[in-house]
């Protein structure tokens, strides 16, 4: 039963790093009809903004796809554990990048 829970966390952590690395390409191309808030309303370079999320957006992305194959790949007993603590550091990562984003266009 629990080899049926790795699986079901690898699918859903490879569908979330799809939506997340498709928005990061809009975002990357310029496309900036998704993004919203202070910093964006602003600054004047919103095209510039936008392709600067995309980067970390595309980590967080990456990661994601990450984390299901090692949920795969890991032995089921602490599979999940490392996965998620994988997800935070680079959470704790994209976070201060996207702190100093905002700061550089604040």
């Amino acid at each position: 039963m629990e080899g049926y829970i790795m699986i079901g966390f690898s699918i859903m952590m490879w569908f979330c790093s799809a939506l997340l690395i498709f928005v990061s390409f809009s975002l990357l191309k310029g496309n900036y009809s998704s993004v919203h808030g202070k910093v964006f309303e602003t600054t004047n370079d919103r095209k510039g903004y936008a392709k600067a999320l995309g980067k970390p957006v595309l980590l967080i992305g990456i990661c994601l796809l990450f984390s299901g194959v090692i949920a795969v790949i890991l032995p089921k007993d602490y599979a999940i554990s490392i996965a998620v603590i994988f997800i935070l550091f680079i959470a704790v990562i994209c976070s201060i990048w996207l702190y100093k984003i905002q700061k550089r266009f604040s």
